[in-house]
């Protein structure tokens, strides 16, 4: 489990992730820029992007102002992704070259399928194109995003080159349990997007609880529970004293009755999965009570 900002998590191919980024959704023009130049020079190592976001060439910006003043681009971790409408092999190689132009990079470290297509050909043709703008060094790693686990076994069926990536939406209370279980069982990292529930994660009363108890914001528990649970939180925000406060959360420790209290969540909301199993940092106890569903 990471233990800073600047710690980072082995991926499948041999290369390294850091165990939390920023997000960047949403964000346009200085604002953008502004965003991932103080992200990265206050610790911030992982920096998350897409085409559809329309904001590479500000991301880029702001990643090439920290490189001039003096943090090492062989430190940083961009990622990018490939839209729905350019998928295909010939789609998703023009795609990436204009991604790259726009973020003025040499490579980018991940590069991901931003959805997976209906038709699992136009799926596995895209993928093609990932795997070749790999073996071609200008992506370090590639990936999927939104991808369930019949998306994933389907695919994995058929790759040459393993994703190292799983990005999805996830927070206390949607917690993707099951497709997190099979990306651990096929040794591919779970990336968690709205980690903090688009910012709505203070308006449930169990991360208030334990916000109070470790004298932290519902927000800090809602990462820590993402990264005690091995995955990769990317919040988004574009002001100073959030992505500060975001990545202040290395100096407590959530233990097996918090994560179980969080964890509970999902069948509190109704979901039927089962969330005390498998997780690390979760107690397994003789005498839990059984859930229905």
């Amino acid at each position: 489990m990471v233990e800073s900002l600047l710690d980072r998590t082995p991926l499948n191919n041999g290369y390294t992730i850091p165990g939390i980024g920023l997000g960047t959704s949403g964000m346009m023009g200085i604002e953008a820029e502004d965003a991932v130049f103080y992200a990265i020079t206050n610790g911030y190592r992982l920096i998350d992007t897409a085409s559809f976001y329309d904001n590479e060439e500000d991301v880029g910006k702001g990643i090439n102002r920290a490189i001039n003043a003096g943090i090492s681009r062989d430190e940083m971790f961009v990622t990018t992704k490939i839209w729905k409408t350019d998928m295909g092999f010939d789609n998703a190689i023009q795609s990436f070259d204009q991604s790259l132009n726009r973020l003025n990079q040499q490579y980018v470290d991940l590069l991901l399928i931003h959805w997976p297509d209906k038709d699992d050909a136009v799926n596995l043709d895209t993928w093609r194109a990932l795997e070749s703008i790999y073996e071609s060094g200008r992506a370090r790693s590639i990936g999927v995003c939104n991808f369930n686990h019949k998306n994933l076994a389907t695919l994995l069926e058929e790759v040459k080159v393993r994703p190292a990536i799983n990005q999805f939406e996830m927070y206390p209370g949607h917690s993707g349990q099951d497709t997190n279980d099979y990306c651990n069982s096929e040794n591919i990292v779970s990336m968690a997007y709205s980690p903090i529930k688009k910012g709505n994660i203070s308006k449930e009363n169990r991360t208030m609880t334990l916000a109070k108890k470790h004298n932290k914001t519902p927000e800090q528990i809602a990462l820590r529970w993402a990264v005690q649970r091995g995955t990769i939180p990317i919040p988004k925000s574009s002001h100073k004293e959030r992505i500060k406060e975001n990545g202040d959360i290395f100096d407590f420790f959530l233990d097996n009755e918090d994560m179980d209290f969080l964890n509970d969540l999902d069948m509190k909301q109704g979901k039927k999965q089962r969330l005390r199993d498998n997780i690390p940092g979760t107690l397994e106890r003789k005498n839990r009570r059984k859930f229905n569903g």
